[in-house]
């Protein structure tokens, strides 16, 4: 591994973040929940969001699929070199002070997961909104020997990648509303 974490500084235009937004607000929306396997709960003391899910087979999304691939595949040939083999779906995620939405360090990894054949191993997130429209909910890496330039992360269209077994969060949004993609692409389990 020749980097922790990588990132394509505003990737994605404004118009751009602003047509994932809106197009991603007409699919259902949940409360975020965590867990696995049967086992997810509403845990407001670690994580308090709404999302939606968008399946690869979403005809309006599949520009952003491809996208994450082409970039997944820069950015882990680059600084990572795992071994990752697909993405089945991608989660938008609402965090809006109304509600205090946060999501307190955790990792991707799902290690006692049912799959016999896969675990998450590399992370994407993109930061969909304007920077100027919320305080607070600044995503941070934890535990990371160094540490991606704040102003950086929060730019409007910035794809971050980083392996999926690395602590991480989302802080608590004091004002307004922040909107973000998460993509986990998967691979042959961990060993």
């Amino acid at each position: 591994m020749k980097g922790e974490w990588c990132y394509f500084k505003s990737f994605f235009d404004k118009t751009t973040c602003e047509k994932i937004i809106n197009d991603a607000l007409k699919l259902p929306s949940q409360d975020a929940l965590v867990g696995i396997n049967g086992n997810e709960k509403l845990n407001l003391d670690g994580r308090r969001s709404k999302i939606r899910f968008i399946n690869k087979d979403d005809p309006n999304f599949t520009y952003l699929f491809d996208i994450l691939w082409k970039t997944a595949i820069s950015a882990n040939h680059d600084f990572f070199n795992i071994h990752i083999s697909k993405l089945d779906f991608i989660q938008f995620a609402e965090y809006d002070s109304s509600y205090k939405g946060e999501y307190k360090e955790h990792q991707d990894v799902f290690w006692l997961n049912n799959d016999p054949n896969y675990h998450r191993k590399l992370s994407a997130i993109i930061q969909l909104s304007d920077p100027f429209t919320y305080q607070g909910g600044n995503f941070e890496m934890i535990e990371t020997e160094t540490v991606p330039p704040e102003h950086d992360v929060r730019q409007q269209g910035t794809i971050f990648y980083f392996p999926s077994f690395f602590k991480h969060r989302a802080n608590q949004v004091i004002s307004g509303k922040r909107y973000s993609i998460a993509a986990w692409f998967e691979g042959p389990k961990w060993r």
